[in-house]
């Protein structure tokens, strides 16, 4: 089962910003990919569909933000 970081392109700076979450998958994606493009035309499994409510910290602003846009959430290969 390989692991993956999560980032998510920020609203408010546009960067790319590490979640400080971790998934593991079966199959994932070998490479920088988005969660729209990975899991295209099935479901993702829970644990990657319950990204879309968590909040990311901004450190260029200081604030939080939700990232409900699936192609500009990425799963990021570790290791």
């Amino acid at each position: 089962m390989a692991m993956y970081n999560v980032s998510a392109v920020c609203n408010a700076c546009g960067d790319l910003h590490a979640t400080g979450i971790t998934v593991s998958l079966n199959g994932g994606p070998t490479g920088k990919q988005s969660i729209e493009e990975a899991f295209a035309n099935k479901d993702p499994p829970p644990n990657i569909a319950e990204l879309m409510e968590k909040r990311v910290h901004c450190p260029k602003i200081g604030r939080q933000y939700a990232q409900r846009d699936h192609r500009k959430i990425f799963l990021i290969p570790m290791g």
